[in-house]
């Protein structure tokens, strides 16, 4: 099983710019990023995509294969 952990809160971007997503991590490698890019779920490590999915049960469940 992947734990996540936030690394950054949801944020005010502005008056008229709305709110920038929260950023979350993979709790045992910090250098994998899980985003969340338009319509589906994303890790990322290096800046390369190495796991997608449409949605983040999705993509843990195939993250979790490709690492184990």
């Amino acid at each position: 099983m992947i734990r996540l952990k936030k690394a950054k809160s949801t944020q005010w971007s502005g008056n008229g710019m709305g709110t920038a997503s929260a950023e979350w991590v993979v709790a045992d490698d910090p250098t994998i990023a899980i985003r969340n890019l338009g319509f589906a779920w994303c890790a990322i490590k290096d800046n390369e995509q190495i796991a997608t999915g449409s949605t983040r049960a999705r993509l843990l469940s195939h993250l979790a294969r490709k690492l184990h």
